[in-house]
């Protein structure tokens, strides 16, 4: 099977990935419109294809100190943390499609995906264990490879905006009150994320 075939393939199983960012994606796309959550999923991917070419390029060894390792995990904690309060905090509204135009910019839904999934430590070791599986597993040279992670990233890329407008169809049968909890959940779980982090930080580095 070509390279590029089985990334797509091995690509769905990121559907049942459910994290920060996935929880980002739905809710901008719920209260801010379809386009919004567009820009953020391509934040998103923008985050893992820079990811992807560090690991295949070799350039983890920047990565692999303690020192670094622990800044950016101390950062990812603190967006994710501020994220989460904002979302507990943030004022539950039921947008009509002009006030989703100037809720928020393209660039700065483009830049939190960025931030949301490239600041989460935990991406770069699954995208270090994918190219050790194209390795071990199907014995891809480095073009082969990058076919590979192409067909992954484009079937992510895809998944996302597949939840996103689903999301954005579902909008109809949002109220206040559900926004509310939704923003609720949505910091909870970034928090619980951010205290994930701090584990690893605690066990691994001091």
């Amino acid at each position: 099977m070509p390279p590029i075939i089985n990334g797509l393939i091995y690509g769905l199983i990121f559907i049942f990935a459910l994290g920060p960012a996935f929880f980002a994606l739905i809710q901008t796309s719920i209260q801010q419109g379809l386009k919004k959550a567009v820009f953020l999923a391509a934040g998103i991917s923008v985050s893992d294809v820079f990811y992807v070419l560090i690991v295949l390029f070799g350039m983890t060894k920047a990565l692999e100190t303690d020192r670094v390792k622990f800044w950016i995990g101390l950062f990812g904690v603190v967006m994710l943390g501020i994220y989460g309060i904002y979302s507990w905090f943030k004022t539950p509204k039921i947008h009509t499609e002009d006030t989703m135009m100037n809720e928020s910019s393209d660039i700065k839904q483009f830049a939190k995906g960025l931030f949301l999934n490239g600041l989460n430590p935990f991406i770069i070791v699954t995208w270090a264990t994918w190219v050790s599986v194209s390795v071990i597993n199907f014995d891809y040279n480095f073009n082969e490879q990058l076919q590979f992670f192409g067909g992954m990233l484009i079937t992510i890329f895809s998944m996302d905006l597949g939840k996103a407008f689903l999301a954005h169809r579902l909008k109809h049968l949002v109220t206040v009150k559900f926004v509310r909890n939704m923003n609720r959940t949505v910091a909870v779980i970034l928090i619980l994320f951010s205290l994930q982090i701090v584990y690893f930080l605690v066990t691994n580095f001091v």
